[in-house]
């Protein structure tokens, strides 16, 4: 019968990176974990938006970090980003979040109104 080798040490990391998941948090020896308060927060790649406010179409917008879309029906918007350029998107019924920072939207079609909300 084989014999089981030993565990080996667990291994320093080299290039970690700006954020860590809770189930991949590392410590370099057994013992050192601690609590995650506001004293020790745990890293994470994006912070949670702090405010929002209503956005209407055919408008100029001071952009946000991210636009959350309310559809009750299938329709397209047009956004246009703060840096610069547009892009055209079809939206599902239901919650859409997106990570840009919106100047303007315009409908696709005149009935589709869905409610739009800048998140900082």
């Amino acid at each position: 019968m084989p014999q089981a080798l030993p565990p080996s040490p667990p291994k320093p990391i080299q290039t970690p990176a700006p954020y860590v998941t809770p189930s991949a948090v590392a410590f370099e020896k057994a013992g050192e974990a601690i609590t995650a308060s506001a004293a020790s927060p745990l890293p994470i790649g994006e912070v949670s938006y702090r405010a929002a406010r209503p956005a209407a179409l055919d408008s100029v917008l001071e952009p946000g970090r991210a636009l959350a879309i309310v559809a009750q029906q299938t329709g397209q918007l047009t956004l246009a980003l703060a840096g610069g350029g547009a892009i055209d998107l079809p939206v599902e019924p239901g919650l859409t979040v997106l990570p840009f920072a919106v100047a303007g939207i315009s409908a696709g079609a005149p009935d589709f109104a869905p409610a739009l909300t800048l998140l900082d």
